[in-house]
């Protein structure tokens, strides 16, 4: 009996999803594991294993280590871009609004409130922070960090907000607490497994960070209140 012969094209086909599919688990473990262990402490043979492949296909894909951790930062910067603008695109009308110093400040951590009742539904956005927190930290050499890029942005926006608020009294002020408004709110929604497993999610999970977002707020009204009167 003839055996039936498989189109030349349809194996093309598999081989590319096989391999496009390989390389996204390779992406989505060098997320994970350089964001928890930093660049130096992962070598390659943990990220092969960790995305169930061959030690090899991180050459074929990436041309080696330095890439695929290339290929990590980029992947993150591009969704958190995509996740920050409508957020930036609403700082951005607020600060260019008719509102008084104290209703600015209750818009900007309504407005931060709701980013990270967002960011806390979604579990790969605190390894996304974290990747770039790692990166940072260890200052790779290769220059590569989308941190600057990715939270700049949202930064400024604040510190624009709050130069607004209080006339630009003091602007270098008004730079770290937007800086320490951001840094604060990343560290809760790294940290936040920790302190909340998930069996009580359902229960705490946006009360908790709604309470992170109203200490943040009494911080704002109690270090700017004088622009109140």
């Amino acid at each position: 009996m003839k055996k039936k012969q498989i189109p030349v094209e349809n194996t093309t086909d598999q081989r590319k999803l096989k391999g496009q599919a390989t390389r996204e688990k390779l992406v989505i473990e060098a997320i994970r594991l350089f964001g928890q262990l930093g660049y130096k402490a992962t070598n390659t043979r943990a990220l092969a294993d960790a995305a169930q492949c061959n030690l090899g296909l991180i050459t074929f894909h990436f041309g080696g280590k330095q890439g695929l951790y290339e290929a990590a930062i980029e992947r993150v910067k591009r969704r958190l871009i995509e996740m920050l603008g409508p957020s930036i695109d609403n700082l951005t009308t607020l600060e260019q609004s008719d509102l008084q110093a104290k209703e600015l400040f209750k818009a900007l951590t309504e407005e931060i409130n709701t980013l990270a009742i967002k960011f806390i539904g979604m579990e790969q956005v605190a390894g996304y922070a974290l990747l770039l927190l790692q990166d940072i930290n260890e200052k790779n050499s290769d220059g590569v960090s989308g941190y600057k890029e990715v939270f700049m942005p949202l930064i400024q926006n604040i510190e624009k907000i709050i130069n607004k608020a209080t006339n630009n009294a003091n602007p270098m002020r008004a730079r770290l607490s937007a800086f320490l408004i951001i840094n604060a709110t990343l560290g809760f929604l790294r940290d936040y497994p920790i302190f909340y497993p998930k069996t009580h999610n359902n229960t705490i999970e946006q009360p908790s960070i709604s309470y992170l977002m109203n200490l943040l707020s009494q911080h704002l009204v109690g270090e700017y209140s004088a622009y109140f009167k």
